[in-house]
């Protein structure tokens, strides 16, 4: 909340109020934090809201971020009044992700009624996903391991070797 805070405190009127803003866990590293590490490479956060900006413009960085093979973290996913956009995220991500890609997600983390379900991004029942949730998409490299204790889900830090990493002079 700190951009919307900075946001009003930037007009004239509030020049004389200081503001102070203190790092914290994302909801994004709390909900990854449960299953291993999801977000163990690079990764992009995007939010399903369309209130403040228009769905085409979601639409055509979730697009960007499946292209570059990013996972993704998604807050905003659905409320009462945005109902499809989290099938309409699934359909889109799966142009360009197997239908086996990990998904994390996560209701209530750190709350009284916190639940994690990993599932696929094929298997995703955007129905059970509401505010309370947040999405953790993960990459075409990312790994889901059956444990006593829950899946273990994470991003190896290495990536497979691209014409950068073997060819002299070349990143």
């Amino acid at each position: 909340m700190a951009s919307a805070v900075t946001e009003v405190a930037a007009e004239p009127e509030y020049a004389d109020i200081a503001i102070r803003v203190l790092p914290g866990m994302t909801a994004a590293q709390a909900v990854a934090s449960r299953v291993g590490a999801p977000l163990g490479h690079d990764y992009c956060v995007l939010s399903l809201s369309d209130r403040l900006k228009p769905w085409e413009v979601i639409a055509q960085r979730l697009t960007a971020a499946a292209q570059a093979d990013l996972a993704i973290a998604i807050y905003n996913p659905a409320s009462k009044s945005r109902t499809w956009q989290v099938a309409a995220t699934r359909d889109l991500l799966l142009e360009h992700r197997s239908a086996d890609t990990p998904v994390v997600v996560g209701r209530d983390v750190g709350g009284p009624a916190e639940a994690i379900t990993v599932t696929t991004l094929g298997q995703l029942d955007a129905q059970t996903v509401d505010m309370r949730c947040l999405l953790l998409i993960g990459s075409s490299q990312t790994r889901t391991v059956p444990r006593p204790a829950g899946p273990l889900v994470f991003t190896p830090r290495r990536y497979p070797a691209t014409v950068s990493e073997t060819t002299p002079g070349v990143g």
